[in-house]
């Protein structure tokens, strides 16, 4: 009994050690794995290098691109170390470039563990004989539209620069500090990003790209007044916007609500359509891509109105006392017509076309100019003077049939005498005959009814 005791115990202290020693060993393993191997992520890793190339002397600002760069301790230009070397953060560096040869080398990034990045399309760098200009970054990198913003350019191929150029448009006051830095006054631009150009005696650098490239900052937009104040709840009233800092605008809000149909003139002008909204007013605001500017004032307030029946053209503006004119009436607010009043008779045939036309058909009434009355399920309106009033005419007289009248005998003339046109010769006795009453005999019947004629006169008065 006492020595099987015994032997368990020393089994339990010969077990004890080695425990430990796996529990140590298990530790260890955990922490290794943790630790790992250098991985894919611990090593450089290059994406882009600005700007690309540069001259055979050496000097150019690059920057570098990628991830893996906290701790990196050299940058190589094929094989030749750059000079300079600073650690933005993990995924950004700059270096100067080497002298070197003329030809493409690949740049590489040695990292805290001693791996170097690999070669890929975008880790390549050009030295050239002739250097044209590389924009590799701009300082400050944004300003305002009206240009005059000082900025400082970094690159290379900047020696005897002739011009430089925002976009389009030239800048001036350029000042050339060496090689890779110049100064230069920015030019008035529109919103946005451009690129930056270079000219130097050699030739026309390419143009600049991300992170490159300066931005002209959207102005703030300033609402100083509208035209019209006012328009209907179911909107569709084109608003013209007065302000400053309107170019660029990528909407205009009625209240909470986007209008349509914008259109641009110019940085103080703009149009827009508004959107149905509730009856009351609104504030509007001008939306940019940076900024919103808000309505300042009652000048920029816009009042949607319930949309009464306003009159404002009639075609025709007269007819008939008779009625049956069928006219076409132009104004506003029509959705919804249940009558039209001519002087408080109702029209007939009413067809409402839209919310601006319709046509109808006039009742009979007495002579005059009467208003005419619209009436819809909001409310009425109608004519706002006499250029709106319709005028009822009398119907033209009929045109009496033409007399006929003949020659009378003695029983029909009491009086024993002729109408002085009896004794008159037709017109055509005075004037020379025509060409056509040149006919054989015509002579001879003509002075045969002339004799006639002078005998049965003879004859009739006593």
């Amino acid at each position: 009994m006492h020595r099987t005791i015994h032997t368990r115990v020393r089994s339990d202290e010969m077990i004890r050690p080695f425990r430990s020693y796996v529990l140590i060993c298990i530790a260890i393993a955990l922490l290794a794995a943790s630790a790992g191997p250098a991985s894919a992520d611990s090593v450089p890793q290059v994406t882009g290098i600005s700007p690309s190339g540069g001259p055979m002397a050496g000097g150019t600002n690059v920057t570098i691109t990628g991830s893996g760069f906290s701790g990196a301790t050299n940058v190589q230009f094929g094989v030749i170390s750059g000079t300079g070397l600073n650690i933005v953060n993990d995924s950004r560096l700059t270096v100067v470039s080497p002298p070197h040869s003329a030809g493409t080398v690949a740049v590489s990034v040695t990292g805290a563990s001693g791996a170097r990045s690999a070669e890929n399309p975008y880790s390549m760098f050009q030295y050239e004989e002739v250097s044209f200009p590389r924009v590799s970054a701009v300082s400050p990198s944004s300003g305002p539209i009206t240009g005059d913003t000082v900025v400082t350019i970094t690159g290379s191929g900047f020696t005897g620069a002739e011009s430089v150029r925002f976009g389009e448009v030239y800048a001036w006051d350029i000042d050339v500090i060496d090689d890779s830095h110049l100064t230069a006054r920015t030019p008035q631009g529109s919103p946005g990003l451009v690129s930056i150009v270079v000219k130097n005696s050699v030739g026309t650098g390419v143009p600049s790209e991300r992170p490159a490239m300066f931005m002209y900052e959207f102005p703030f937009p300033k609402l100083a007044t509208i035209s019209p104040l006012s328009g209907s709840t179911a909107g569709g009233t084109l608003v013209t916007v007065m302000g400053s800092g309107l170019s660029g605008a990528t909407g205009v809000r009625f209240g909470g609500i986007s209008g349509t149909g914008l259109t641009v003139i110019d940085d103080s002008h703009l149009t827009i359509v508004s959107p149905p909204n509730p009856a009351g007013t609104v504030g509007l605001s001008v939306i940019n891509p940076e900024h919103a500017g808000n309505s300042a004032g009652s000048a920029a307030v816009f009042r949607y109105d319930v949309p009464v029946p306003r009159l404002s053209n009639i075609s025709p503006s007269s007819g008939p006392t008779t009625g049956g004119t069928v006219v076409t009436i132009t104004g506003s607010g029509f959705t919804g017509t249940k009558s039209v009043q001519f002087g408080g008779k109702n029209g007939t045939n009413l067809t409402v076309i839209d919310d601006s036309h319709l046509i109808v058909m006039t009742p009979a009434f007495s002579p005059g100019s009467f208003p005419i009355s619209i009436t819809s399920a909001i409310g009425a309106g109608g004519s706002l003077g006499p250029s709106t009033m319709f005028r009822y005419e009398f119907p033209p007289s009929p045109t009496p049939p033409a007399m006929k009248t003949d020659a009378p005998g003695r029983e029909g003339n009491p009086q024993g005498s002729f109408p002085a046109t009896s004794l008159a010769l037709p017109a055509t006795t005075a004037t020379a005959p025509s060409a056509t009453m040149h006919t054989p005999g015509f002579e001879a019947v003509f002075a045969l009814a002339a004799l006639g004629a002078i005998i049965l006169i003879r004859k009739t008065i006593p």
